[in-house]
């Protein structure tokens, strides 16, 4: 069969085909009418994900987003969120509702509540808008009215509910924190009596550097031994004393009076004396600080030795004195630590934040989304006029007929020589032929006159 065929056998059962388009378009048309009609109210919610905790300055991890966004959204059509709707819409106590609910299959468990939020958790939709941090809220209702109001408040009921479940665990959490801080803060003190015993038993004072006094004291000598060592020699070479620098002046004078006077000169000889008497005076002033400077560098090695042997000998007490220390600063840590996580546990159990934003309010629809009319006459315009043409096909199957030359040669399986035509499509054909050719004669007279 090819396609001339085909439109041949549907212009033939057009008679079929087009009864069951119309029937079908017809009976749409009378059900869309008796449908009722809903509508739908959207608000938006805006996740600050991305923005730092206000209490803890935490930003969410985005290997944890999808499960987080994922988790509101059930939150969001869950019984704990529609109950407290129920609650404020006053649903559980209407006669209406109460008598619906009693002749309903769920009047056994008496759950009345339950029953309604049912209702409209089956009405709500969420979900995250793709590509961004904004989740769509939407309720559908057979009142615009209605459809807003309650979108309105699911949205604020999940609003009420996430926050109080986040200060809920935060005080949960807190409970538990003020409890290990408490016992770190017991073994902080147990710590700290016990370094304190062994420091009164041993004798041992530790500084605020972790040192004990005894090292810091013979660091102390240490460094002045060094001192003493090091100033001694320069003390000796700088000729600082008084006749040391009367030495250095009549130096001066010898040079100036050897170029003005002369070795015989009186004043010349004068000087040499005196220069004579300086130098002595000189050299007993280097002698007494050589010997100052040695006694103070032996008394300084010596108490820094003592101090040395002292220290070696508390070495083992003081070693052990600092690991207590080192255990105190440790559970001091640990203590400071668990106080501060509590300190943020209980302000974010106080906090108002979210962690969400209203974006939108949901408004009264002006047009219902169902039923959608153009969409269900057309679908069944499409069903009807597909199953008039399989009703024409299964009638042509069951009583085929010959209509051309190309369906005898199908049916015989023999080519077709002539093709001879009907009285009546004869007729009309030699018609058609005579009045063609009266037309084209009158025209060929108008030409030559």
């Amino acid at each position: 069969m090819n396609i001339v065929q085909f439109f041949r056998i549907l212009w033939a059962r057009r008679w079929i085909i087009l009864p069951a388009f119309l029937i079908c378009v017809v009976t749409a048309t009378l059900v869309v009418q008796f449908l009722p009609s809903r509508y739908r109210a959207t608000t938006r919610i805006v996740l600050d994900t991305f923005k730092p905790d206000p209490v803890t300055g935490q930003v969410m991890s985005s290997q944890f987003m999808r499960a987080y966004v994922q988790t509101q959204v059930e939150l969001i059509e869950d019984y704990a969120t529609a109950g407290r709707v129920v609650d404020e819409l006053g649903w559980a106590s209407d006669p209406a509702n109460i008598a619906a609910f009693n002749d309903s299959s769920s009047a056994a468990t008496g759950d009345i509540r339950r029953w309604l939020a049912k209702q409209i958790v089956s009405n709500t939709n969420a979900n995250v808008i793709e590509g961004s941090n904004i989740l769509e809220i939407s309720y559908s209702d057979s009142s615009p009215e209605r459809a807003e109001q309650i979108a309105n408040m699911i949205r604020q009921a999940f609003l009420t509910q996430a926050l109080a479940a986040k200060r809920q665990a935060a005080a949960k959490s807190a409970e538990w924190y003020t409890q290990q801080a408490q016992a770190a803060r017991n073994a902080l003190i147990a710590a700290a009596d016990a370094r304190t015993a062994f420091a009164k038993k041993a004798g041992i004072v530790l500084t605020e550097t972790g040192s004990d006094l005894d090292t810091q004291k013979l660091e102390q000598l240490q460094g002045q031994s060094a001192a003493a060592s090091t100033a001694a020699a320069p003390v000796a070479a700088a000729g600082i004393g008084p006749a040391q620098m009367q030495l250095a002046q009549i130096d001066q004078q010898i040079q100036q009076a050897a170029t003005s006077l002369g070795p015989n000169h009186p004043t010349f000889q004068a000087l040499q004396r005196q220069r004579e008497v300086y130098a002595r005076a000189a050299a007993q002033e280097r002698a007494q600080a050589s010997a100052a400077n040695t006694s103070n560098r032996g008394a300084a090695e010596s108490a820094a030795n003592a101090q040395r042997a002292r220290v070696l000998g508390n070495r083992q007490d003081v070693d052990r004195l600092m690991e207590l220390q080192r255990d105190v600063t440790l559970k001091q840590d640990q203590y400071m630590k668990a106080a501060q996580r509590v300190a943020d546990l209980r302000l974010e159990a106080s906090s108002n934040e979210t962690g969400m934003t209203t974006l939108s309010e949901a408004s009264a629809p002006e047009f219902p989304y169902y039923p959608k009319v153009p969409l269900i006459i057309g679908g069944a315009a499409g069903f009807g006029l597909g199953l008039g043409v399989l009703i024409a096909l299964l009638v042509e199957l069951l009583g085929r007929r010959v209509r051309s030359a190309d369906d005898l040669e199908v049916a015989v399986e023999a080519p077709v020589f002539g093709v001879v035509q009907s009285r009546t499509n004869l007729a009309s054909r030699l018609r058609r032929s005579q009045q063609t050719t009266g037309q084209s004669h009158e025209f060929q007279g108008a030409a030559v006159e």
